[in-house]
Parts: structure tokens; sequence; C-alpha cells
């Protein structure tokens, strides 16, 4: 009897895990050695197909729902396959185009630019999006710089000493002078410097806002609630698309919509898993330290990775967004564990180069004025 190399025999298994989640994914029903057989163009026999698969079954990548039935992948042979995507993966020109021209048509109005984020990922991915920014609470200010963006719109970009920035924008009633805004930002500059943000919201508006008159008076109360509001609310999670998840229930999933709209309900447990995402995002970061090294990455957490044991049967696809090398953001995904991972990872991985490269060029703005 001939006997493979063993490197052989571990590609060829290899080769027949990655078909047999990917068909489960596009069809949603178990995967029998026949169906191999007949579709995989393997060119092995069909014992040999039967055998791979009892051995990927006794070594936990697939597992039968009932004896006679199909195989469907675990957890473990979603993270094979997962992390063969990753490896392999490019995203074709065409898909990264279309992902630019929905999010640039989304982001034309600045006002909720992270919920217009969290809109598009939910979009384009058909599941739900979610983007949350980082917390900012224990911190002091470094840089709170005014853009004027036409007469009526001002973008407020807020840094702080950890590197972290937060971002905003306002839209006036009436119109404000762009030499009046950049003289405001000046003196809030000179004096919030080094102040914790929770005091920054009662500076403004005992210093500035009671004093103010005209034009600039909307603009600082508009300010003066953003900063008092961050102080009350350090977190903000924005979730879109979590009814796609509803229409995507097949039947029998009541328990798994009751779990997860108990989580999103609490909100705090979610917010808890993606503030500890981002911190371990922010640490292998730091760590791309080579010239040019793209320092956001996508991390996929499969069913019983979560931390959550709610989403045993959810998949989530995320990356930090990245500013000045920091990473001050996640950008994610939120849908069944049944999903088609090298879509996911490209939407993911774009949207979150983009929320980069905005970000950047709006820091740059009133640099070039």
């Amino acid at each position: 009897m001939r006997v493979l190399k063993p490197e052989i025999a571990r590609d060829r298994k290899e080769k027949i895990l990655n078909w047999v989640v990917y068909n489960y994914v596009n069809t949603g029903k178990p995967v029998s050695s026949d169906m191999i057989a007949a579709n995989g163009r393997f060119n092995i026999s069909s014992a040999t197909i039967r055998n791979i698969l009892k051995e990927l079954e006794e070594t936990g990548y697939l597992f039968q729902t009932h004896t006679s039935g199909g195989r469907i992948p675990s957890d473990k042979g979603y993270r094979v396959y997962v992390d063969n995507i990753s490896r392999l993966q490019k995203l074709a020109v065409a898909e990264k185009e279309r992902v630019e021209e929905e999010y640039e048509r989304r982001v034309e109005q600045l006002d909720g630019f992270l919920k217009h984020t969290s809109k598009v990922i939910s979009d384009m991915s058909h599941c739900a999006g979610f983007v949350i920014s980082a917390d900012i609470q224990e911190d002091a200010i470094k840089r709170l710089d005014l853009i004027s963006l036409g007469s009526r719109n001002i973008l407020s970009v807020l840094f702080v000493h950890s590197g972290i920035m937060k971002h905003a924008s306002f839209s006036l009633d009436k119109a404000l002078d762009k030499g009046v805004v950049r003289s405001l930002s000046m003196k809030l500059n000179k004096r919030l410097k080094d102040a914790p943000v929770t005091d920054a919201a009662g500076i403004v508006w005992k210093e500035f806002l009671q004093k103010a008159g005209g034009p600039e008076q909307e603009l600082l109360k508009k300010l003066t609630d953003y900063l008092g509001n961050m102080a009350r609310n350090p977190e903000q999670v924005y979730l879109e698309g979590l009814s796609r998840i509803y229409e995507n229930m097949e039947s029998g999933d009541m328990e798994d919509m009751r779990n997860i709209a108990r989580v999103l309900e609490e909100k705090e447990k979610f917010s808890h898993m993606l503030r500890e995402r981002l911190k371990d995002c922010a640490g292998r970061s730091k760590a791309l330290t080579a010239p040019g090294t793209k320092k956001h990455i996508v991390n996929v957490t499969i069913g019983s990775e979560n931390n959550i044991k709610e989403f045993k049967n959810f998949s989530l696809v995320s990356s930090s967004y990245c500013m000045n090398d920091k990473a001050v953001g996640l950008v994610g995904i939120l849908g069944y564990k049944r999903m088609e991972y090298p879509k996911m990872i490209s939407i993911v991985d774009s949207v979150s180069s983009m929320v980069e490269t905005m970000l950047s060029d709006w820091e740059k703005i009133d640099l070039e004025d």
C-alpha cells in the first residue's frame, strides 16, 4: 500500500476541510462524502474521502448533527478556514473600488461620521456593522482644533496626550467667518492645553460661552454640549443593521435571537468586549515598527472564541483604525458563523484603511489653510 508523505496528507486534509466549510457557508447544508466525491474534483476515492472526514471529525474540525447526515464545521474548523483566507486572500480591485465608492458617497456629510461608517459596513456585508471609538475620559487635552468646512460646517478635532483623537462635526444655522473660527480655535487651545478631558466642557462654558456674543455663541454652545456628553459617556458604540441578523436567521434559531438581543440591550458586555479587543489591537499595532507597514490588523473570532457565551453561534470580524500609528477606534462586522469570510475580511480591512485616510486628511486641513 502506497504511503503518502505527511505534507501531502496534510495538504489534502486541509483542502477538503476548506471545501466543506466553503460549501456549508454558501448552502447552509451539511456536506456529505458523496457530495465531495461528485463535486470536489480531488481525484481520490470515496473511501479515502470518508476516512479523511472521519479523521477531521475525530480531531474536532467537523461534526455531524445526525449520525447518518453530512458534516458541518466546528469553531475549530472555521478557524482553519479563516486563517487560510488571511494568508492567501487579496481583495479584488473591482470589489475594493466598489467599497470605496460606497463609502465616499455615504460620508459626504460629516454629521454622524462614525454612524455612517457602521451603516456602510452593514450595507456592504448584509450583517450588523459596528464602530467604537477609544475611551479618553482619563486623559488630558493636547490640542483642540476647529476647522472650517464651508461657511456653516465646523469640524472639531480633539487630540489627547495618549495619542488618541476624537472628531465631531457641527452644522451651524448662521455662517461663521473662517478667520473667526481660526481665532477662536487658537484661544481655546491656549486655555485647554493640558486640561483634563472631564473639565473641558466646564471651562468652555464658564470662560468662553458665558462671555460670547454674535456668531461664535452657537458654535461654543454645540462644542460645550459635545464635550460634556463625551465626559459623561466616554464610550460610544455605533451599531447598525442588527435587523439583518434576524432576517438571515434560520428556523429554530429563536434562542440565538434572544441571546444576542439580551447582550446588545445590556450593551455593557458588548462594549467591554470591543474595548478589550481595541486594547489588544493597540498593543499589536505598536509591535509593527517596520516603515510602511500597515498598522491595523483584521481580527476574526469565531463562536466559542468570543468571551461572551451568547455569541457561541456568531463571528466577529474587526479591525482597529489608526491615527499617527496608534489605534484610536475599532470597526467591524457581527454575523452568523456561516458568513462569507473572504468578503467580510475585505470589507473591514478596506473600510478601516479609508477611515484612517480620511482622519489623516482632516488633521492636515488646518495646516494647509
